[in-house]
């Protein structure tokens, strides 16, 4: 499995622009509600933001994994979001954030792909030429090509 397999062309956003942590969730909530991922952006956003309040997502340079396991969720799915400016994340190095993979996952899939999608990111994340280069994309094709790797 790649990481594209677990993102659709139409959940890329390059040049996000948000200020804060809750307003990136809420764009790329919404964006999900556009594209038919979930039922209710408002809900979705609310469930992520309680599974944010547990931990942080922002797993330090530059990067965030927030998700959430939710009954709004109608397809589980990434969604992948490269910010215009970095967003206070209280992440773990104190970083800020310019790369977001947002997991929606429906709480009724069988098995455990989202772990399986969680730990496939996680990994490629660790590598650092993936990371160098996803942060040097500028175009929705450069990140398919790269996640296609």
């Amino acid at each position: 499995m790649q990481i594209i397999d677990l993102i659709s062309q139409k959940n890329i956003v390059m040049n996000l622009d948000a200020k804060t942590e809750q307003e990136a969730i809420k764009k790329l909530s919404i964006k999900l509600f556009e594209n038919d991922y979930i039922n209710n952006a408002g809900g979705f956003y609310d469930d992520v933001l309680e599974r944010e309040s547990y931990t942080t997502t922002g797993i330090g340079n530059g990067i965030a994994i927030p998700h959430g396991k939710s009954d709004y969720v109608n397809e589980s799915t990434v969604i992948f979001a490269k910010t215009t400016e970095g967003i206070e994340w209280n992440s773990l190095d104190g970083s800020k954030v310019r790369i977001i993979f947002l997991m929606a996952v429906n709480p009724r899939d069988k098995g455990k792909e989202h772990l399986q999608a969680l730990a496939k990111i996680a990994s490629r994340l660790m590598d650092d030429h993936f990371v160098r280069a996803i942060k040097e994309a500028n175009t929705t094709e450069e990140v398919i090509q790269i996640l296609s790797k």
